[in-house]
């Protein structure tokens, strides 16, 4: 075989089949904009969905590529397995080649063989092939191509051998290429055990490619219809082909690792060793990977969805980290050799290198914080256990959920104090976690799959909303479920959900039937408009007709102002803040608009006010707003922004504000916009927040939006001036003497409590009992708590220093515990908060607090009386 680096891999395999009549389509992001039916882009196939159904407007039949590709759930595919062998990923690329109702089996399996053993030369002796049970045409081809003997192209069942996308929808059986890594000498007798043979759980037969060749749908009654197109979507793993090709028995030992293995080396100090010692080296490899081309591809670490499995990737790799010493940030010190070794396939990774390093550098600073506290917490968790017991499963889930302990670290710590854990009680935690998490993904519209859809056509949809409100069209096909009408039309002047800017509403008419749409948005390059039926019945005959397609153009007005405002607002904050500002994300609609972006720091009022003034400018200047379509390389070289993880196609729309050659603004953009900045109005920034790490956000108003928040201002300034009975000029002044009133008010009103309280207390604070050197009051009484927390601030003015004060209140139907500590007494050992702690344990209270004031709350007030009992027991103990 050939020895080949991995950027020779990857290139051989797409000229292959470029001269093979395929197209080369460049990878999508591995954050799908467009699918919200997905958390990340895990297939080669994602991208092309659509086309499966029929919805091809680019009219492709062949097409290749290597997709970039995150995994972090599943079987083979779990975070906690990575790095432990030689194969598994959660970041890897798929070498794929399609065709869409074009070449089926025979061409497939042929140029599969050819590639492998002509092209790559890998040796005959090492390779079977697998098919579907019953797919005698398979088997028959892989005969006739390969020439290998019949043992070796081996049938399985649909469990390994026939492919669903899901419970419906596009189908089929495939055949799979395996490699053999062993030794031939022991193949014969080795390679038909369901465990240790091909298509086992072992690192000796690795499968390389698998081909589905999708000819049926599956419908929800499980029947299986012949599809009106046969399709072929094979997909190759990069980083197991390269490791044959370079002759590694691991992953990990090819040229995609190995230069960022040795930069965790040499910054580390710690040899990379291919055992379980090297495990640290290859764990942060991977997540290095999976975080960097997720962040530049516009993902960014939080608490929920997307976010939360790269902050979970993220603490995984500090933990290894910290493994190998280090406790300050590690892992963003390695991007830059991710951006040398793979920013030629990939150049996002290399223009965003400085960005992904420093949200990377931001999370790890923060997760350095919370293991710190983690182990504090743990210490507190275990603290009141004894040696053989149990850590509850919540707690460990606690642990891992809040402080990124995995279980295995809080079992190593548990197993150092001769506790055990929970594990079923966690894995019972896990599960509703992540049951949860299902819930909150974002449901999108299933349209792989004919079934439920009337068909009338097959034609895409034909946007023409840019221009025009109102036309005339044909249903191509529509649902309908529970009521609400799922529609594609022929020609659309409905905007479908897409880059931040909501969907179009408005109304279908054809005859008596009359439909509202509430929404359109897009799935997989689908347009699809959801209505309700408003007027007539929907059925067959009735939406097979001439329809008027009316888009309400009011809200839609709003919604332009304030999407073309979003581009003054990048542009104008690059001018004050600096040219890092690059968007991460946006929101469009009629009522606001959002702008998330890349910046370290809180805007000062200064900033914002300035950024606000030049957007102003920019629409009072009245610019020309202009929109060219051109290729997307011409687009980008022409200095227009893009938005980086945005999928574009070869043509783009570039949305350009301002005189032609001198302009202010020059993005890539397929959104509505208005035809001159002075149709926006004004624009008034109503917040600036953070949104994670490096990420800021500007919700802003326009036009409409803007005056209404004028009003409500002027009405409310109206409303204080009559009050303050002064003009306009005088409410700031006003208000201010108020506020200072008040205060000084409110001293004097706390000072007159402070001393009633005193007076009080003063009763409370008689009949003392010697403890040892120590006066301990013991109090129980039952007011409201406000009075009683008024009350102990006069206690503790009263108490001298040699005093110890433990008072009950059993208000309000719950109870707690005050314990107050004199100097003298807290010099002798007594702490409050130690104190008050061990009391409230026996009505099951739980509290806390300084050395000379803590306090516990229980909601076993009965139990009070037993508890503030044991103070001078408790006195003895200490002192004795």
């Amino acid at each position: 075989m050939p020895t080949m680096t991995s950027a020779q891999v990857r290139e051989s395999f797409i000229k292959f089949f470029e001269s093979k009549g395929h197209l080369f389509v460049r990878s999508s992001p591995v954050v799908p904009h467009d699918d919200p039916t997905l958390m990340f882009t895990n297939a080669g196939m994602n991208q092309f969905k659509a086309i499966f159904l029929g919805d091809n407007p680019k009219g492709w039949k062949r097409v290749c590529n290597s997709q970039k590709c995150l995994r972090v759930s599943g079987k083979h595919n779990d975070l906690d397995v990575v790095g432990r062998d030689n194969y598994h990923h959660t970041f890897f690329e798929m070498l794929g080649n399609w065709s869409f109702g074009d070449y089926y089996k025979k061409e497939a399996i042929a140029w599969a063989w050819e590639l492998l053993t002509e092209v790559w030369k890998l040796p005959k002796e090492r390779l079977f092939a697998t098919v579907y049970k019953d797919d005698d045409e398979a088997w028959q081809i892989w005969k006739d191509v390969s020439g290998l003997p019949d043992d070796r192209i081996m049938r399985f069942d649909a469990h390994s051998n026939f492919w669903e996308m899901g419970d419906t929808g596009p189908c089929g059986p495939c055949s799979e290429i395996h490699y053999d890594r062993g030794d031939l000498a022991t193949q014969a007798e080795t390679f038909k055990d369901p465990i240790k043979g091909v298509n086992g759980e072992n690192d000796r037969y690795i499968e390389i490619w698998n081909n589905v060749f999708m000819q049926y749908e599956r419908l929800s009654n499980g029947e299986l219809v012949p599809l009106k197109a046969k399709n072929v979507d094979t997909g190759m793993g990069f980083e197991r082909i390269c490791a044959i090709l370079q002759g590694k028995t691991s992953n990990y030992d090819t040229d995609v690792f190995t230069p960022i293995i040795s930069k965790v080396a040499e910054l580390s100090g710690v040899p990379y060793k291919d055992n379980e010692d090297g495990t640290p080296h290859r764990v942060i490899a991977d997540h290095l990977r999976a975080l960097s081309f997720a962040i530049a591809d516009g993902a960014l670490p939080s608490n929920e969805g997307r976010g939360y499995v790269l902050r979970r990737i993220l603490r995984r790799a500090s933990r290894f980290a910290r493994l190998l010493g280090q406790k300050k940030p590690f892992i963003c010190k390695l991007v830059q050799v991710l951006a040398d070794t793979m920013g030629d396939a990939f150049p996002e990774i290399r223009e965003r290198k400085d960005f992904v390093a420093s949200v990377i550098k931001s999370e790890e600073e923060s997760f350095i914080r919370t293991l710190d506290a983690g182990l504090e917490r743990f210490a507190v968790i275990s603290s009141d256990l004894k040696k053989g017991e149990k850590i509850p499963g919540d707690k460990v889930f606690l642990l891992y959920d809040t402080y990124g302990f995995p279980p295995d670290l809080t079992g190593i710590l548990a197993e150092e104090k001769g506790l055990l854990i929970d594990e079923e009680g966690y894995e019972k935690c896990m599960e509703e976690q992540k049951a949860r998490a299902r819930a909150n993904m974002k449901q999108g519209i299933n349209t792989m799959g004919t079934e439920g859809w009337t068909q009338y056509s097959e034609a895409s949809t034909n946007f023409v909303g840019y221009d025009i409100s109102v036309c005339e069209t044909k249903v191509v096909r529509f649902r309908e479920d529970k009521g609400i009408l799922s529609i594609v039309l022929e020609t659309s002047p409905f905007y479908a959900e897409m880059g931040g800017q909501v969907g179009d509403k408005g109304t279908l008419v054809s005859g008596d039937l009359e439909i509202d749409v509430f929404d359109t948005v897009k799935v997989n390059d689908t347009a699809i408009c959801r209505g309700k039926v408003k007027k007539g019945v929907a059925n067959e005959k009735t939406m097979s007709g001439e329809f008027c397609a009316t888009v309400d153009d009011a809200r839609r007005a709003d919604i332009r102002k304030n999407h073309s405002a979003t581009h003054l607002i990048q542009a104008a904050l690059r001018s004050v803040l600096g040219t890092h500002v690059q968007q991460q994300g946006s929101f469009v609609s009629n009522e606001l608009l959002r702008f998330d972006f890349s910046h370290f720091n809180a805007m000062t009022e200064e900033e914002i006010q300035k950024v606000e003034d030049i957007v102003n400018e920019k629409v009072m200047a009245c610019l020309p707003v202009n929109t060219d379509v051109m290729d997307v390389d011409e687009a980008k070289a022409s200095g227009a922004m893009a938005l980086f993880g945005e999928k574009y196609g070869e043509k783009v729309r570039v949305v350009k504000m301002g005189e032609s050659g001198a302009e202010f603004s020059k993005e890539l953009c397929g959104g509505l916009h208005v035809k001159n900045t002075g149709n926006i109005g004004m624009v008034k920034i109503i917040s600036e927040s953070s949104v994670s790490s490096g990420v800021r956000r500007i919700e802003a108003v326009t036009g409409r939006g803007a005056l209404t928040l004028l009003r409500a201002g002027t009405q409310i300034l109206s409303a204080i001036r009559e009050q303050l009975r002064c003009k306009d000029a005088e409410v700031l002044n006003r208000l201010q003497q108020t506020f200072a009133k008040t205060q000084n008010l409110e001293k004097s009103l706390q000072s007159v409590q402070l001393e009633l309280a005193t007076l009080a207390a003063a009763d409370l604070l008689q009949g003392a009992v010697n403890v040892l050197g120590v006066n301990l009051y013991v109090r129980e009484m039952s007011i409201e708590d406000a009075k009683f927390k008024t009350l102990m601030d006069g206690v503790q003015n009263k108490l001298d220093v040699d005093s110890v004060a433990v008072i009950a209140n059993k208000g309000n139907g719950n109870g707690s515990i005050v314990v107050m500590v004199g100097k003298n007494a807290q010099a002798k050992g007594i702490k409050a908060g130690d104190m008050v702690r061990d009391l409230a344990k026996v009505c099951n209270g739980k509290g806390g607090g300084r050395p000379d004031r803590a306090q516990a709350g229980t909601r076993e007030p009965e139990k009070i009386s037993a508890a503030i009992s044991n103070a001078n027991n408790w006195i003895r103990e200490k002192l004795g």
